[in-house]
């Protein structure tokens, strides 16, 4: 990618004229953001300042910066941004943006910074290549005479007006612009809490909490400073401090009834924090209206801690199975359902997502950067985005949140909410064993992770990455996609033992999709559905425990004998499926007491569904509440019998 010859080619000279003309070809060769993105990693403060004619085609111009401004219109062509810029000496050239980048700034006349830029040669058109927000810098104060607005001559009342006036319309990047110019002239805590505000409904929530904060500092009795300020400081997770800033607020207005409901709410996420305890009943009647995105507060138990030497959550002390371990919202989360955008990589719309929310929030920047597995001072000291970093931590970490099922009678509701996918920063530092010890419950964008075993003092904190009843073959490649390119857990060290794995493995690939669409097409033939079973069944003759992989075999005979109407029989393997699941594979043990029960239930065997009813109570990890929502979901006409069950 980097030029190293001795010999530097220079930037091939243009007038506006040969650049406009440029701007109008297709490029045929449009960047994307990929693993190998360049980031400047350094502040302009520490970078020497140059101009377009010192550019060298494939070059990243260290320690340097430009200073420019936008001459034509954005444009959107071969999915990337495209503008051109010119220099204090009138030399232009082209600009071409990620997707990463947000265009709104770049209007036509907008001076901007680019720190260390990287200038390309591609078919004979040269340009400077942007992929992170942070190498671009809005420039509002600087001394370029011929660069000047006539509107940053007047004077600071009438710039603060015409920030108002902006605001007003809800142009609220002008607004910044034309509060910043009145600053200049004059530092003012009516206006720095202006330029808040507009921060503030343009999300830009640390900006905000700056200006604030200055704001305050110049008059302690400025109420709605004070309430700014927790706003931002709330939506940064930042709790106690928003906290202090409404009773502050409070203590200048008592009566400002807004700020007594932020309070409350405030006051609740603390709670949440501290205790782990949670309104579970408000939680699962959101996720049924399909609120995507929930209020509430990260937790991590007193009984865990993390190993910073070897990155991942440890027992500080024994935890009995079903404890909470630790609740967590995502740092974010893309949802097909929100932005109906025809994509095959929802992880991809996550990351452009996050590096959107990281420019306004260093607090979470450093908190993502945790996760990375090479450490740099450098970005820990600046408040500076590595894009390639933040791609890698993105595609090792995330991970789909499965919706909260709401179904009845064996018909699922329509889901629109299964193509997402997200970050959750604590959740990344558990680790993956494809028998775990943990189990993932998910309500759209928040986690909650249980024990699903007692785990012994000292021990790693584990939850499977991956559907546990496949084959070796496919864990192994689906685990890739985390950057694990060996797990040594006790399964996959007893299936690359096993003589057998390779044989049985090519069997369930070869065979299952056969079995499934028997089941999907109600088929009656059960006796290929045993056949099925009893192969898996002879390929594991030498193992005495973990043969997951019979665990889809049992599900596909359980669900023919009911196609056949012999229940009795269907509810007797949903019943030793969730015996041979109940260890390790918490999802599909449920699953078989559930559908136990329920065949039970229907062929008036009520002696064994009370049994089921029993195990399941006692098996389920959780909230009661949520306990009590997967029997409604799951179980027929539970409000009916839910009596003659207990």
């Amino acid at each position: 990618m980097f030029n190293n010859r001795s010999e530097l080619v220079p930037r091939p000279s243009k007038n506006l004229l040969i650049a406009q003309d440029i701007q109008q070809k297709n490029d045929q060769n449009s960047f994307k953001t990929t693993s190998t993105s360049i980031s400047s990693l350094k502040n302009v403060d520490h970078l020497e300042k140059f101009f377009l004619k010192d550019l060298s085609i494939n070059r990243v111009h260290y320690g340097k910066y430009l200073i420019c401004r936008t001459v034509e219109e954005t444009f959107y062509a071969d999915e990337i941004f495209k503008l051109i810029i010119e220099d204090e000496l009138n030399e232009v050239e082209n600009i071409f943006l990620s997707d990463l980048i947000s265009v709104e700034n770049f209007q036509i006349n907008s001076i901007f910074i680019i720190k260390e830029p990287y200038c390309v040669m591609k078919d004979k058109e040269c340009f400077i290549k942007i992929e992170s927000p942070t190498d671009v810098q809005m420039v509002f104060n600087h001394n370029i005479a011929k660069w000047q607005s006539k509107d940053s001559f007047l004077s600071a009342d009438q710039l603060n007006l015409l920030g108002n006036q902006s605001f007003s319309n809800k142009d609220f990047h002008s607004a910044v612009k034309f509060y910043t110019w009145a600053l200049d002239k004059q530092k003012e805590a009516k206006i720095f809490g202006n330029r808040a505000a507009a921060f503030l409904n343009l999300n830009y929530f640390y900006e905000s909490s700056k200006d604030c904060k200055i704001s305050i500092e110049m008059n302690s009795k400025n109420e709605k400073a004070f309430f700014r300020l927790a706003k931002c400081c709330y939506q940064m997770k930042q709790f106690a401090q928003a906290l202090e800033a409404l009773e502050n607020c409070l203590s200048i207005n008592s009566e400002n009834a807004e700020a007594k409901r932020e309070l409350n709410r405030t006051k609740k996420r603390l709670i949440e924090a501290k205790t782990g305890e949670y309104e579970f009943k408000n939680l699962i009647e959101a996720c049924r209206d399909k609120v995507l995105r929930h209020d509430i507060a990260d937790f991590v138990s007193d009984k865990i801690y993390l190993d910073k030497e070897k990155h991942f959550f440890k027992a500080k002390a024994s935890i009995k199975r079903g404890t909470l371990i630790l609740c967590e919202k995502a740092a974010s989360i893309w949802y097909k359902a929100e932005n109906m955008v025809q994509t095959k990589a929802p992880k991809m719309e996550n990351f452009k997502l996050l590096i959107n929310q990281l420019v306004h929030n260093p607090f979470l920047l450093q908190k993502v950067n945790e996760l990375a597995w090479h450490k740099d001072a450098l970005v820990g000291q600046n408040f500076c985005i590595d894009v390639a970093r933040i791609k890698d931590i993105v595609d090792r970490n995330s991970f789909q949140s499965r919706p909260v099922e709401f179904c009845s009678n064996f018909k699922p509701e329509p889901n629109q909410l299964e193509s997402n996918s997200g970050l959750w920063i604590k959740s990344a530092f558990i680790k993956h064993s494809c028998l775990p010890n943990a189990q993932k419950i998910c309500f759209n964008d928040v986690v909650f992770i249980y024990a699903s075993q007692d785990i012994n003092e000292n021990e790693q904190i584990t939850t499977s990455y991956v559907n546990n009843t496949q084959t070796y073959h496919e864990r192994s490649t689906s685990l890739t996609e985390y950057g694990i390119t060996r797990c040594d857990c006790k399964l996959c060290q007893m299936d690359r033992e096993d003589e057998l794995t390779s044989e049985r493995d090519s069997y369930v690939i070869e065979n299952k999709e056969r079995i499934l669409k028997l089941v999907e097409q109600d088929s009656k033939d059960v006796n290929q559905g045993l056949d099925y079973f009893n192969s898996i069944k002879d390929m594991y003759k030498n193992r005495t425990n973990h043969k997951l992989c019979l665990a889809p075999a049992l599900l596909f005979c359980a669900s023919l004998f009911r196609n056949k109407g012999k229940l009795n029989k269907s509810a007797k393997i949903y019943a030793d499926m969730f015996e041979l699941c109940k260890d390790y594979q918490y999802d599909l043990a449920v699953f078989g007491l559930v559908e136990a029960l329920n065949d039970y239930f229907l062929c008036f065997d009520m002696e064994n569904a009370k049994e089921c009813f029993k195990k399941l109570k006692e098996y389920s990890v959780g909230h009661q509440e949520y306990f009590m929502h997967v029997c409604d979901a799951k179980i027929i006409d539970y409000e009916n019998i839910h009596q003659l069950l207990n």
